[in-house]
């Protein structure tokens, strides 16, 4: 029998609270590295640790009194001289981007006028996701949010359409079918995967089991059969963020050539967004992964141009490792 996951909100809960609390869950995840951060007025309660408590609490105070702008450049900084702050700046991103569209009251051609792909373009997907999530016609908005070949933008909306539909994933990507060209559909079908495995974003307990992700997978129809791959190792790193062995294990495990290699292909860009200060995480988890290997090198490669955003290619990253650089270089140019 096919399998469907779906988070089952209370039929008389608005879907801006179950949005929140659901990014409020992120603090689960940044207690493993330095804390957690200030939870959104409206939220549960949950103790926070006080590294991570303080460093949001300055970025959106930063962000009221000298701009959005001045907050992302702090952010960017951070991200590029601590390890720590690096693995959840997209995390924090998004929520600036919230905060940017709260400011904006509600207005998002106002919000992305301060424009940045910092952090892997988390404030754009953020302040995306949030108008949508709050939409009660998510179809009617779809034609006027993005511009037809704004990719980040796209991306938002998925993590968007998945709040609004509350957490629906066939519903989201019929909507993902509506966008103006395949490859701004494939951008919105990250969104909905992003979100469905997110382990930045979601308590353990909320994101699906090793089996369903799987199932959802298998059964997921191309041209977002990549994407759900692509995103579905979070299932594992949801519950250790470091655990990328185990990561790979799953992946190697699955049933389908292309599960395999795209899976692996998504370990190795986490490897790089939790740790791009430090590659020799990644060049180990890739050197055990056998005939994943050039899949998992291919995934560092990419992430660490998104780090960079675009500044610096994929191919650049071969040239930092210590290990498997021919390796690197033959994965890139595949």
């Amino acid at each position: 029998m096919a399998y469907s996951f779906k988070v089952q909100a209370g039929k008389d809960q608005p879907v801006r609270a179950m949005k929140r609390l659901v990014m409020a869950a992120l603090t689960l995840v940044f207690a493993f590295i330095m804390g957690t951060s200030a939870v959104p007025a409206g939220a549960a309660e949950i103790d926070l640790a006080p590294s991570a408590a303080s460093l949001t609490s300055e970025l959106v105070a930063l962000q009221a009194t000298r701009g959005t702008r001045a907050a992302l450049v702090e952010l960017e900084r951070r991200s590029r001289f601590d390890g720590q702050v690096a693995g959840l700046c997209h995390a924090v991103a998004h929520e600036l981007g919230h905060r940017a569209l709260d400011l904006a009251r509600g207005r998002l051609a106002s919000a992305l006028s301060v424009r940045s792909d910092v952090c892997g373009g988390g404030y754009v997907h953020g302040a995306v996701e949030h108008l949508l999530a709050s939409s009660k016609h998510p179809a009617r908005e779809l034609a006027s949010t993005c511009k037809p070949t704004d990719g980040s933008c796209w991306h938002g909306v998925g993590h968007g359409l998945m709040f609004a539909t509350r957490m629906e994933v066939e519903s989201s990507l019929a909507l993902c079918a509506s966008a103006p060209s395949a490859l701004v559909e494939r951008r919105c079908g990250e969104g909905v995967f992003m979100q469905l495995f997110n382990a930045e974003s979601s308590s353990a307990a909320a994101v699906p089991t090793r089996v369903q992700a799987a199932q959802q997978c298998e059964k997921t129809a191309a041209p977002q059969t990549a994407n759900c791959w692509f995103y579905a190792p979070n299932v594992v790193l949801a519950r250790d963020p470091d655990a990328f062995s185990d990561a790979m294990r799953w992946c190697a495990s699955q049933s389908s050539e292309v599960g395999r290699q795209v899976c692996a292909r998504g370990v190795g860009s986490r490897t790089v967004k939790r740790h791009s200060d430090d590659l020799a995480i990644g060049t180990k988890i890739c050197s055990a992964a056998g005939q994943l290997q050039g899949s998992c090198l291919g995934g560092m490669a990419s992430y660490w141009s998104v780090h960079w955003e675009g500044r610096k290619s994929p191919s650049s990253m071969c040239k930092e490792l210590t290990a498997l650089r021919r390796e690197c270089q033959a994965a890139v140019r595949g």
